[in-house]
């Protein structure tokens, strides 16, 4: 496996940004997993905080750890095209740079508190374009976090509250819209990929009635999801046994070890 720190200006940015890497060394075609960080982290938390590194190895797994700025992986209203660059181009470029696959059952999302809001924001946005998408202590209400930002300016990345409504960025605003649209794509497509999502978070997190309501959401729209509680807070440790079970959902093609106990 190759750990790769990658420093490039991106185009929907404008400017430099920067990303980790880990890619198997092997005859490619490798499955991809695009994770994203939380607030106040970058593209080297997840290399920095978790064995992620150990997890990965010796499997047929990418592993592209983009920086976010804080800016939840959206086009801000006063700021960069984050979900242009997170969604769009970072895709285009990793499967010219790297022998990864195409196929999108072999392309997974995931991220951690403000990532698990950015990668259900690309999926729920996106039908079809990943196999699963994964929330760890997700903000998944982005409304009640604008409310009580706790020292994250969001109006630069949301605008008013007004907008944050009228633009769609809350994921409850795109439940319906994605469900039809699902539907519609799997009637017509035999070979249709219908996304999977896949919620968890620890016991201890305070903001976990986050999670398991918006599991309820998506389980009335008829959505396919899964939601998971077990021991843990709103913490690394915690995270760390997510990605490990991330790791061999993807790798060994079978549910994440993780408790059912959403009430």
């Amino acid at each position: 496996m190759a750990h790769l720190t990658i420093n490039y200006k991106s185009s929907a940015l404008n400017m430099p940004i920067m990303l980790d890497v880990l890619i198997p060394q092997g005859r490619g075609n490798y499955k991809v997993l695009y994770l994203l960080h939380g607030a106040g982290g970058d593209h080297s938390s997840w290399v920095l905080n978790t064995r992620i590194a150990d997890y990965v190895n010796t499997t047929d797994i990418a592993v592209v750890m983009p920086s976010g700025n804080n800016r939840f992986y959206i086009n801000n209203i006063h700021g960069k095209d984050y979900y242009t660059y997170a969604v769009k181009e970072l895709i285009t470029q990793c499967e010219q740079w790297f022998n990864i696959s195409r196929d999108p059952k072999d392309r997974y999302i995931a991220g951690m508190s403000m990532g698990g809001y950015g990668a259900f924001y690309a999926a729920l946005n996106n039908p079809s374009m990943y196999n699963t998408a994964f929330s760890y202590s997700g903000l998944l209400n982005i409304l009640e976090r604008y409310d009580n930002p706790q020292g994250i300016d969001m109006f630069p990345v949301f605008g008013s509250r007004d907008d944050l409504i009228n633009n769609k960025l809350d994921l409850y605003s795109l439940i319906d819209a994605y469900a039809k649209e699902n539907e519609k794509l799997k009637a017509s497509d035999t070979q249709y990929n219908d996304t999977k999502f896949v919620i968890t978070c620890g016991l201890q997190d305070p903001r976990i009635h986050m999670s398991c309501k918006f599991n309820n959401a998506l389980s009335a729209a008829g959505i396919n999801t899964s939601y998971y509680e077990t021991d843990g807070g709103h913490n690394w440790e915690y995270w760390d046994r997510c990605i490990k079970n991330t790791i061999d959902y993807i790798y060994n093609a079978k549910g994440a070890e993780w408790r059912s106990l959403c009430r």
